[in-house]
C-alpha cells in the first residue's frame, strides 16, 4: 500500500452512552481492506484520535477509496462507525454512540473487503460491516471446529492431562532399545518404558512450560516444571509438532489422574514463509470468504422466499422476490467450498 508522504491522515470523536463521554476505554480503528488495527484509549469526556500516518498504526499503510471502521466494545456494549477515505479530505470526525449488543471477537482469516469483493459490493450501503464481521467469525469457528486446530498461533494454559493405558504409549525408539539412545536392543532383553503422550491441540509452535505431578492420588497437586531436551540434556522433547506427540526421555509422569500439564503455542504463522504453509493459509482465506459469503446470501435469500414482493440486490448478484437467484450462487460456489476442504486436507490438515 501507498500512503500520502508527509500527510497525517486524522480520525477523532467521542465515545457516548447514554449521551454521556465515556472515559477510558479502548477504541480501534481498522483498515477493512489490510485488515491492520490502530488502538487507543478515550480520555476525558471520552475523546480519542488516531493519526494514521503513523506506522505503528497503520503498518500496511492505506489508499484512497479504502474503508476504515472505528469500533469499540466496553463490557456489554459496542459501537461502531464506518467511512471511507476521500482525498484530499485527511481529517474526519467519527463519534460512537454505544448501544446494549453482542460479539466482540477480531477476524483473522481473511478481511472484510474480501467478502465485499466476493459479493461485488462496493460499499457497507447494502450489507453492514458488523453483519460481514460476523460471518466470518462463524467461517473461521467453522473452519477450526473441523480441522480441530487454528490458521492463526494460540496460547493454552495449563492443560491438565491424565495418564492412563489409553493416553500414553512406549514411542519407537523405546520399542526399539533398553534404555535410548541405543544402548541396548529390546529383541534381545525385552520392552521400553510407555513415554510418549499427546497435546490436545496442535501443530506446536513451541511449549512454554511442561510439569509432572509429583503429588500421590490423594495428596494435593504438586507440580515440577520439567525441562525440554534440546541437545544437552532434558526431560523431554516434542516427537512430532503437527501429531502434536510429547517423548519423555526422563521423569516419566505418573500414571493416574492431573498427571502432567502443559502451557504451549499451537496454530499456524499467519508470517510464515514455508511454501505448504502458505498454500495452506491461502485456501483458509478463500474458503473462509466462501463461507461468510454463503452465510449472508443465504440470510438474504431466507428473506426474500418469505416476501414474494421484496428483491434484493447485492453488487450483481441479484435476488429476486421467490430467491431464484440466489439459490443458484449458492449451488454455483459450493463445487469450490467441496474442493477447498480437500485442498486443506490434502495440505496434512485432517478435516473431520
Amino acid at each position: 500500500m501507498v500512503k500520502t508522504a508527509g500527510i497525517p491522515l486524522i480520525v477523532y470523536g467521542q465515545v457516548t452512552e447514554s449521551g454521556t463521554g465515556v472515559d477510558s476505554i479502548t477504541v480501534k480503528c481498522r483498515n477493512e481492506t489490510t485488515n491492520d488495527v490502530a488502538t487507543t484509549t478515550t480520555i476525558e469526556s471520552g475523546v480519542f484520535s488516531f493519526d494514521l500516518s503513523d506506522d505503528n498504526n497503520f503498518p500496511n499503510g492505506w489508499t484512497d477509496g479504502q474503508q476504515v471502521t472505528v469500533y469499540t466494545i466496553f463490557q456489554s456494549f459496542e459501537g461502531q462507525t464506518t467511512f471511507t477515505i476521500a482525498l484530499p479530505t485527511y481529517g474526519y470526525e467519527k463519534n460512537i454512540v454505544l448501544s446494549a449488543v453482542t460479539d466482540s471477537e477480531t477476524i483473522d482469516y481473511c478481511s472484510v473487503q474480501d467478502v465485499y469483493d466476493e459479493l461485488d459490493a462496493k460499499t457497507a450501503s447494502d450489507i453492514s460491516t458488523a453483519r460481514i464481521i460476523s460471518s466470518i467469525q462463524r467461517a473461521e469457528g467453522i473452519i477450526d471446529l473441523k480441522t480441530n486446530t487454528s490458521f492463526k498461533q494460540i496460547t493454552v494454559t495449563d492443560e491438565v492431562h491424565t495418564v492412563d493405558r489409553y493416553t500414553i504409549e512406549t514411542s519407537p525408539a523405546f520399542k526399539d532399545t533398553i534404555s535410548p539412545p541405543f544402548l541396548g536392543r529390546t529383541d534381545f532383553w525385552g520392552g521400553g518404558v510407555a513415554n510418549r503422550v499427546e497435546a490436545t491441540y496442535g501443530p506446536i509452535v513451541s511449549i512454554t512450560s511442561l510439569s509432572r505431578n509429583t503429588g500421590g492420588l490423594n495428596t494435593a497437586d504438586s507440580w515440577t516444571v520439567l525441562t525440554e531436551q534440546t541437545g544437552s540434556g532434558g526431560d523431554y522433547f516434542v516427537a512430532s509438532a503437527d501429531a502434536r506427540l510429547i517423548d519423555f526421555i526422563n521423569n516419566y509422569p505418573r500414571f493416574g489422574d492431573r498427571s502432567w500439564k502443559l502451557t504451549y503455542v499451537y496454530g499456524y504463522d499467519r508470517d510464515s514463509t514455508d511454501r505448504r504453509v502458505i498454500s495452506l493459509l491461502n485456501a483458509v482465506e478463500r474458503l473462509t470468504i466462501l463461507l461468510a459469503a454463503k452465510s449472508i446470501i443465504t440470510t438474504k435469500t431466507t428473506g426474500a422466499m418469505f416476501d414474494s414482493t421484496r428483491d434484493v440486490k447485492i453488487g450483481a448478484i441479484e435476488i429476486k422476490a421467490g430467491a431464484m437467484s440466489g439459490g443458484q450462487y449458492l449451488r454455483s460456489i459450493e463445487p469450490e467450498i467441496t474442493e477447498l476442504w480437500k485442498n486443506i486436507g490434502e495440505l496434512h490438515v485432517e478435516v473431520v
